[in-house]
């Protein structure tokens, strides 16, 4: 149920563009199942509370001890009357002391700084009773201790901390994917279906529009010249309720998808049909994928098949090696005179052709509420893992172009400029702008029930839109200081990166 605008799952309040590595995420458990759990977890529950709040609570529970040893002290001291046991003076009038007395004596035995009784019992051997309760007073002050120690080591030395120095581009790209790439071209065949003509090489705008998405983001280690140890990333789609894994294409996830943060890297993501992030798309020669997260880069290569002939039930990776086959059966099918109907002769070869990748409009209609990026690895100072975290929604999308190349060689070393890591060079600012009156029609239908229920009513959506039904008109709200700008208008231009970042 969408109860108003829909928060960021991971909150971008830092500084650089940065987040917090922790999640928007409240409990609400009415039946106090989650504080019984909590109870059985109390030590890393404790370490998660405030500084300031650990530290009154156990300096006020250390001292609520040597009171209550104190209390004891007086106790066990009235109970022998008038026996010397070594606490008071034998020259003295009353065999017992004050509280402040048994007080300074309790914090004497717990700090151990050593006794000047004015006694001459000083080991306390006509009040055994005494004896025995020094004994479970230096027994607790030695676990307390111990605690202390433990708890102050964890608080310092842990690597959670750490994940702040890794850092994320401010905007993710989504852009067509390069083909005439040659290390592209290694990895994938989607060029087989591609012309070779001039109009290919020279760009045609028929030929772009066949090219698959990628959504890629830039990630790199502050402390770069420690590296970090088995560094790897995952990517979620947040999409209403449901957070839906996304498969890496690079670095490779069928392989870890590791990475060498102490480089500036580029993570991608292919949104092809198995994408949270690809509209609904039907393709009749494709397997179900049985609840499989699957990308179209395995089938490519021949590591998943995921078409099947209709006619033999032969599968195969991709489309091409399918229409060859249906090429094949056909030319041997004539040859031998066998029936049209029931053969592969009933199919055409020229209709079997990959599925058009959708516009960038469908595309932003489709776009998840936010996507999530978790970087991992292990700390080689402490050999702790660590996490960092990062978030992307409609609001911190670049449309086309390619990150600015950050890494800068000298004579004595190399240098990352990070004034250029959130850079983004060669954006399609023609669709960027066009593309702000479709996130108005975008959010209209996506938001429609909430529209209904809210009927006459100014109220906010997801993804930092705002609706004003009197104006009839969707904008971004105002936020940090940054006014809101209409969508309606078709007029409005994005020119630079904070425009886009709007």
């Amino acid at each position: 149920e969408i109860c108003g605008p829909i928060p960021r799952l991971v909150q971008r309040d830092q500084q650089f563009h940065q987040s917090r590595n922790t999640l928007n995420i409240e409990l609400k458990d009415l039946s106090k199942n989650a504080h019984r759990l909590r109870r059985a977890d109390w030590f890393h529950v404790f370490l998660r509370m405030d500084t300031c709040q650990s530290l009154l609570l156990m300096l006020s529970s250390w001292t609520l001890s040597i009171m209550v040893f104190a209390a004891l002290y007086m106790g066990v001291d009235y109970g022998y009357g008038k026996t010397e046991c070594g606490l008071v003076s034998a020259d003295s009038e009353s065999p017992t002391m004050t509280y402040g007395g048994y007080f300074a004596f309790s914090l004497e035995t717990t700090t151990t700084v050593g006794y000047g009784l004015p006694g001459s019992n000083s080991f306390f051997e006509n009040c055994p009773n005494i004896q025995i309760a020094i004994y479970f007073q230096m027994v607790f002050s030695m676990l307390y201790n111990a605690f202390v120690f433990a708890f102050f080591f964890t608080r310092l030395a842990k690597t959670e901390n750490r994940g702040a120095q890794v850092i994320f581009s401010d905007t993710a790209i989504i852009t067509r994917r390069n083909l005439n790439d040659e290390n592209e071209s290694n990895r994938s065949n989607y060029n087989t279906f591609r012309n070779t003509d001039s109009n290919v090489q020279n760009g045609d705008n028929e030929d772009v529009d066949k090219r698959p998405w990628i959504f890629s983001l830039r990630v790199a280690d502050v402390d770069a010249k420690y590296p970090v140890v088995e560094a790897h990333v995952r990517m979620y789609a947040k999409v209403g309720t449901q957070l839906i894994e996304m498969r890496v294409l690079s670095p490779n996830d069928e392989i870890g998808a590791n990475l060498f943060l102490s480089w500036p890297l580029t993570v991608k993501h292919e949104i092809d049909v198995h994408s949270p992030l690809h509209p609904p798309a039907n393709d009749p020669y494709r397997l179900f994928n049985n609840g499989l997260n699957l990308r179209n880069a395995d089938s490519v290569v021949g590591s998943v098949e995921q078409y099947a002939c209709p006619i033999c039930g032969e599968s195969y990776g991709d489309l091409h090696r399918l229409r060859k086959h249906v090429e094949y059966c056909i030319i041997v099918e004539k040859k031998d005179k066998y029936p049209i109907k029931g053969t592969h002769q009933e199919l055409d070869p020229t209709k079997i052709e990959p599925l058009t990748p959708p516009s960038g409009n469908e595309l932003l209609d489709w776009f998840p509420d936010e996507v999530i990026v978790v970087v991992e690895g292990i700390d080689s100072l402490q050999s702790g893992t660590f996490q960092a975290l990062q978030s992307y929604t409609v609001q911190n999308l670049s449309w086309g172009g390619t990150f600015q190349d950050c890494v800068l060689f000298r004579s004595d070393g190399t240098t990352v400029d990070l004034n250029k890591f959130h850079n983004v060079i060669n954006t399609d600012h023609e669709f960027a702008s066009s593309s702000r009156t479709d996130l108005a029609t975008s959010f209209r239908k996506r938001n429609e029930s909430f529209l209904m229920k809210h009927r006459g009513k100014n109220f906010s959506l997801r993804n930092g839109l705002s609706f004003d039904e009197e104006e009839g008109d969707i904008a971004f709200r105002a936020k940090d200081g940054v006014s809101g700008e209409s969508l309606s208008d078709p007029s409005t231009q994005m020119n630079s990166q904070d425009d886009t970042k709007k």
